[in-house]
């Protein structure tokens, strides 16, 4: 169990790494990837990859199946330690409650709903 936060370290490192990159030069466009699925983005990392590294075609064949055994991997990750996220995230919500007024309350409370519902749209198992 004493791995478990360098496991959320990483993940953490790799959400955002992939934020900021959303708003890098491509950020529009890899933003759109990342919301279409899984296999959209580990497609559109073969191609950067590819155009970027100039590979061949076994190197692209490896490439993918080291993509999508790392997603796989990270998935079931997600899936161990989503209770804990979960609880970390509901108290960071509490906390934040507290500091607004009963009109941003609504609000807030409206944006993590949507926050809620859109992760498990995209993430569901």
């Amino acid at each position: 169990m004493k791995n478990w936060k360098a496991i959320v370290g990483v993940l953490l490192v790799f959400v955002l790494g992939a934020a900021a990159g959303a708003f890098g030069t491509l950020g529009v466009i890899r933003y759109r990837w990342m919301h279409r699925g899984p296999q959209a983005m580990a497609d559109l990392i073969v191609r950067r990859l590819s155009w970027e590294l100039r590979l061949d075609a076994a190197q692209r064949d490896q490439l993918r199946a080291i993509v999508n055994d790392s997603q796989q991997e990270m998935r079931s990750v997600r899936k161990q330690f989503q209770p804990q996220i979960e609880e970390i995230l509901g108290r960071a919500d509490a906390k934040v409650r507290a500091i607004l007024r009963p009109g941003q309350q609504e609000k807030f409370d409206r944006l993590v709903a949507e926050r809620k519902e859109k992760w498990q749209h995209h993430f569901s198992p």
